[in-house]
């Protein structure tokens, strides 16, 4: 079963980036607060370490089968029983991020904005938005990633304004207890840095493949430095304390925007949102692509499109019964969720890799991709 459609490497950086962005700046803030108090910031840069050697074992591995997914190439490095369990553990794994959007995504409207809603309903609409988007192909997916990407980010940037209301004494005393909070406060934001090792489903669609490793690295700093600019301009507008008790801080700490020559900024909540909903059903749609099309691999289908609409059936049903409340999904996304996630990106890729290279498993790029890459080296 193969997908239809091309992208650039410059189209699957932004791809990646998408990934996480929309929820790394949701919860995981606060979650690194409440861990390493005010040295949150140092606890960005030990994730993005993380992030930059998850991201680089996955492409390293993608490109030694630049034709085929991990659920393809799985068998191959494992053998018929182990590769196929090894594909059959990505597959859950990107359908379990999948369904934890929905209820992400459904929990924040509901509890934040429209408490008489019923949650399911944000749900289903989110899931069928989704699920069209899959529909109509990766290409078509990509293109509104890159599309909603530019205005997205720009809405991040205007969080440096709120830079200069911060109050340095904050971030003291600096390393109070040590290094051992910053490295628990760095666990999560490092594993959703790790989700954008999605490249090893993608990249049998990417034109120029020579530039994936680049790309994909540049994609993890990118998404770091604006994770620290949502963690230091949070607590040091307004304390560990306060941040360590929300929810959703960086609506909070959007709020604090405010330029007196340009009130148009003032109060921009519903294109926020606007852009949140935009960026919960990306990422939405992206792992929910590559769980049905990984599974209708997996399956050995003709097209992993019958699949769609029953599978987004089933996340629904999962995403409302999986957690009792709120409080359980925090919980579950600070303690559990990195763990597993982290498992699957970096260990479970990392052992492909190893095996892989042991026993000299590998596809040659195609030939102008192999040229091109060897000009690269040296340059």
């Amino acid at each position: 079963m193969r997908e239809e459609g091309r992208i650039s490497a410059f189209e699957a950086m932004i791809y990646q980036m998408t990934v996480p962005l929309s929820t790394i700046v949701l919860v995981v803030p606060a979650i690194t607060v409440l861990k390493a108090r005010q040295d949150a910031w140092l606890s960005g840069i030990l994730a993005c370490l993380f992030g930059f050697l998850t991201v680089f074992l996955a492409a390293k591995l993608a490109l030694r089968f630049p034709k085929q997914t991990v659920i393809e190439y799985a068998p191959r490095i494992l053998g018929g029983v182990g590769g196929k369990l090894v594909g059959l553990v990505y597959v859950y794994y990107f359908l379990f991020v999948a369904y934890s959007v929905q209820r992400q995504f459904g929990e924040l409207m509901s509890t934040g904005y429209y408490p008489f809603t019923p949650l399911l309903f944000f749900i289903i609409v989110l899931t069928l938005l989704a699920c069209h988007i899959v529909y109509l192909g990766l290409e078509v997916l990509c293109r509104l990633v890159v599309l909603w990407a530019f205005f997205g980010v720009s809405f991040f940037i205007i969080l440096a304004l709120v830079l200069k209301d911060m109050e340095i004494h904050r971030f003291l005393p600096f390393l109070e207890s040590g290094v051992g909070p910053v490295i628990a406060g760095a666990i999560t934001p490092g594993a959703w840095l790790g989700e954008m090792a999605l490249i090893l489903m993608i990249l049998p669609f990417i034109s120029d493949k020579r530039r994936v490793v680049r790309t994909s690295l540049v994609a993890v700093f990118a998404i770091s430095f604006l994770f620290e600019i949502v963690v230091v301009a949070s607590v040091g507008t307004m304390g560990t304390e306060t941040v360590a008790r929300m929810l959703f801080p960086y609506f909070s700490l959007y709020r604090r925007v405010h330029i007196a020559t340009m009130p148009i900024l003032d109060r921009q909540d519903p294109v926020l949102m606007l852009l949140w909903v935009g960026g919960m059903l990306f990422k939405l749609a992206i792992f929910f692509h590559a769980g049905v099309m990984g599974l209708g691999q997996w399956l050995g289908l003709k097209s992993h499109r019958p699949l769609i609409f029953p599978a987004g059936a089933l996340l629904t049903a999962l995403a409302v019964q999986a957690w009792g409340n709120i409080t359980e999904l925090v919980a579950f996304l600070a303690e559990v969720k990195p763990f597993f996630i982290s498992f699957v990106n970096l260990v479970l890729t990392g052992v492909l890799l190893g095996v892989a290279v042991l026993r000299g498993v590998r596809d040659e790029l195609p030939r102008g991709e192999k040229r091109a890459s060897a000009d690269d080296k040296k340059a």
